[in-house]
């Protein structure tokens, strides 16, 4: 694979490198929407191939089959460095890297500020129905990326773990209630995944997301977990901190709506906080 891109990627960086054959853009997108405006020669697939739920719980990760399946389906190949990129803000194209990170497949990089960002660079654009090549996309889940409710009740009072909930400050506190209970995972950090964007909706500098990450004392040295609502907005600060260099990073693929919707977990709210 000759291609070497970051795992945030500019349009006129992406613009350069299509035609590489070592480089496959997928629009996370549903068929319609893709058919009436994508990047030329991109893949197309929908946040329900990738995704699953069990409600009240969304945002599950579905069983390597069918990862498989889906990926094979869209054209995805092994040998490609994979560029995601969406129309919602970066967190669908965001979670569709997680997910492909946690399969095995870490050669990823997200179009940052995804197909407005390509838009207001003048790039060209093209419509169509999706073309899905064939291909047979293998596999592998990496079990280090990954914490279920299980993992993170076992590490509670783990040191060596901290929590990071990217939600808005009132769904952390509970006065925003989106699941059967409010508030946050005790001893979460609260950081609002907004925070990273610059006014454009792109990614900030370097040296601005060490100074928050720092400000909210998020250290490398521990396993941080990423969770928001249905880990999607919590997808994208996986992907900030592992552009920033931090090795021991993992999703909850589930987050709060399956947290706060079970009725054994232990819930912190500061609603009435002084």
């Amino acid at each position: 694979m000759s291609a070497k891109l970051p795992v945030f990627v500019d349009a006129d960086s992406l613009n350069a490198v299509i035609g590489d054959p070592d480089v496959q853009i997928v629009a996370v997108d549903s068929p319609r929407d893709y058919a009436q405006v994508h990047i030329p020669g991109a893949l197309q697939i929908a946040m329900t191939d990738f995704t699953t739920s069990a409600p009240p719980v969304a945002g599950l990760l579905p069983d390597t089959e069918r990862l498989a399946e889906a990926f094979s389906d869209a054209g995805l190949r092994n040998d490609a460095h994979i560029v995601a990129y969406d129309r919602a803000g970066d967190s669908q194209a965001a979670r569709l890297l997680y997910t492909l990170d946690v399969m095995g497949h870490s050669a990823i990089s997200l179009l940052d500020g995804g197909l407005a960002a390509w838009h207001q660079a003048g790039l060209a654009l093209e419509n169509g129905p999706p073309q899905h090549g064939a291909s047979s996309f293998k596999v592998e889940r990496q079990a280090d990326g990954i914490a279920d409710r299980e993992w993170i009740r076992a590490h509670l009072n783990d040191d060596d773990v901290a929590f990071l909930d990217v939600r808005s400050a009132p769904e952390y506190v509970g006065t925003d209630v989106r699941s059967a209970r409010g508030g946050h995972i005790p001893g979460a950090i609260n950081l609002d995944w907004n925070l990273l964007k610059g006014d454009d909706g792109r990614l900030r500098p370097r040296s601005e997301l060490l100074k928050i990450v720092a400000d909210h004392d998020i250290e490398s040295e521990r396993d941080i977990v990423n969770y928001c609502q249905s880990h999607m907005r919590s997808s994208y600060t996986y992907l900030v901190l592992k552009h920033l260099g931090f090795d021991k990073v993992r999703g909850y693929p589930g987050a709060w709506s399956d947290w706060g919707n079970a009725t054994d977990t232990p819930v912190s709210d500061t609603r009435d906080a002084s």
